[in-house]
């Protein structure tokens, strides 16, 4: 009797709400917690983040170099790759 029913109208007739098949839901992405509070995407695909060495222990260090560390830096090729693959939204 369902041999003539087409793969359509089976969706409508069947048991399951539409979208809640296994079959056809795709799964998200979850993002890396760790990379998204340490790199910001800029808006030309790169990603920012802030230099280490600035929280404690700094004490003997120059005022030049202490303010150097203090401003942010851009990711390089390989880090802006593996950046892409972990934060799939950002």
């Amino acid at each position: 009797m369902l041999g003539f029913l087409t793969a359509a109208s089976r969706q409508l007739f069947s048991i399951e709400p539409l979208g809640q098949s296994a079959r056809g839901m795709a799964t998200k992405l979850k993002s890396h917690s760790g990379a998204k509070k340490r790199f910001f995407p800029t808006g030309n695909g790169n990603f920012k983040r802030w230099r280490v060495g600035i929280r404690h222990l700094n004490s003997g260090f120059s005022s030049e170099r202490v303010n150097r560390l203090s401003r942010s830096a851009h990711v390089n090729n390989t880090q802006k790759k593996m950046l892409h693959r972990v934060l799939p939204y950002k």
